[in-house]
């Protein structure tokens, strides 16, 4: 198992060219560079695809979406264009983050287009981000939480004399994620580990699960850090990692 992280973000502040875009002078294209999920986008109703252009970005080696609502009627597409070329695609069934990872490139025009049924459909997106990632190879963890899978919902039931349930009432939460990685040599938790705590204090970090899947991806926020000696040798660190999770679902 691998995991991919995003360690910084060179889409922040930049104002993308939106095509299909909404005439109400109140969506602002630039909402989507914003970290800030209490801003959003919401694209046309015309029958053309939904494109977000962000122009000429180099050394991008992950494009991540976040905070969408493209499969809401049925599955639904996102393609990662480089100008004419395609780079990556996902058909996806939820409305679950999206982190595409490839090797390190410039783009000449860095478009994300998402193909909805039906093509009418007005869909909102509140963050898009691109910069540079890590993968680290962590092995499978026992109880790893696969936070992409889960549900922001808790459940409580009241039941009658003969506890059968009666009424269910439904409240919104935040997932809660840990990653730990017991066997790091310490020229990475001295050098590339200290970049992403750095990256991952000033804004949300994402987090893909399985490489061949873009849709395995969360949002991180509230980072906690801990960084132990391991208990066998000086060579190696245990780097623990407690964060807030967002998955879109």
């Amino acid at each position: 198992m691998s995991l991919s992280i995003s360690t910084s973000n060179v889409l922040t502040n930049v104002n993308p060219t939106v095509t299909d875009a909404n005439v109400d002078p109140n969506e602002l294209p630039l909402n989507i560079s914003d970290p800030d999920h209490s801003l959003n986008y919401t694209c046309g109703n015309s029958t053309g695809d939904f494109n977000v252009s962000y122009g000429a970005q180099t050394n991008i080696s992950y494009v991540a979406i976040s905070g969408h609502n493209a499969a809401t009627p049925t599955q639904a597409t996102v393609k990662l264009y480089n100008g004419a070329t395609l780079i990556d695609s996902v058909v996806i069934k939820r409305n679950n983050n999206i982190m595409f990872t490839f090797p390190s490139q410039t783009f000449q025009d860095l478009i994300v287009k998402f193909i909805t049924v039906p093509n009418n459909f007005q869909m909102t997106v509140s963050y898009i981000a691109a910069g540079t990632h890590l993968t680290i190879a962590t092995g499978e963890q026992s109880g790893y939480s696969r936070n992409w899978l889960n549900r922001h919902i808790t459940q409580r039931t009241t039941t009658n004399l003969q506890v059968a349930p009666v009424s269910s009432l439904t409240q919104k939460k935040t997932l809660k994620g840990t990653l730990t990685l017991p066997n790091e040599v310490v020229s990475f938790a001295e050098g590339a580990w200290q970049t992403f705590i750095d990256f991952a204090f000033e804004q949300p970090f994402f987090i893909k699960e399985v490489e061949s899947k873009p849709e395995s991806t969360y949002i991180c926020f509230d980072p906690k850090f801990n960084t132990n000696a391991h208990s066998q040798t000086r060579s190696l660190d245990v780097l623990k990692l407690n964060f807030m999770v967002f998955n879109g679902l």
